[in-house]
């Protein structure tokens, strides 16, 4: 597992106990909340988070950095994940994005696609890409590709049944995989989602 530089929290179901969601954000150098993500951290970690960014809509409780963002057009965490870029904090990990609403569940994995950044779930990750990325594995993990553009092609090794020549006409062709062993390879010509369960 991966220590973040900073770790983003969403206001989905807040990480379990011994799983890398939580590790990930017990251990982060800092810590930013969507929003009401804030008072959750505060009640189960018992400390405030280094900055609250989002609309204002759902945060109760009064916190010392708040950076209120009252446009539209972009959810909490895609803020968060600017706030942190513009003051130069790499490679955001975001957790508790999932949970609580489906609709926003689906809407922050696959908003991850534009952000370019890792989901991390009691389940497992999610992590864009284009071009070639592996992944550490064991045989037997169930690996699953989202690829929402039909135009993308795709290779893969390590997988119990490969991507080579797969149409992705649907966003579903290619769940369901397995590893092969410890390692995944995948390269693609258009952007792409890989869910590697824990």
């Amino acid at each position: 597992m991966i220590l973040g530089e900073v770790v983003i929290l969403a206001a989905g179901d807040f990480p379990r106990r011994g799983g890398d969601a939580r590790r990930l954000l017990e251990t982060a150098a800092r810590v930013v909340c969507c929003d009401g993500a804030a008072d959750a951290f505060r009640r189960r970690l018992g400390r405030d988070p280094d900055a609250v960014v989002g609309d204002g809509d759902s945060l109760k409780g009064r916190f010392p950095c708040v950076e209120r963002v009252a446009e539209q057009e972009t959810n909490d965490l895609e803020k968060a994940v600017r706030y942190c870029r513009a003051r130069g904090w790499k490679n955001p990990i975001v957790v508790g994005a999932t949970g609580k609403r489906e609709d926003h569940t689906l809407g922050n994995v696959f908003r991850t696609l534009d952000l370019g950044v890792e989901i991390v779930t009691d389940f497992g990750r999610f992590t864009p890409f284009c071009g070639t990325k592996c992944f550490h594995t064991r045989k037997g993990q169930a690996v699953s590709v989202f690829a929402p553009d039909p135009e993308t092609q795709m290779t893969s090794k390590g997988l119990e049944w490969p991507l080579d020549g797969v149409r992705f006409k649907n966003l579903h062709c290619a769940t369901l995989n397995r590893a092969t062993g410890a390692r995944v390879t995948l390269t693609s010509t258009r952007r792409a989602l890989v869910f590697v369960q824990q």
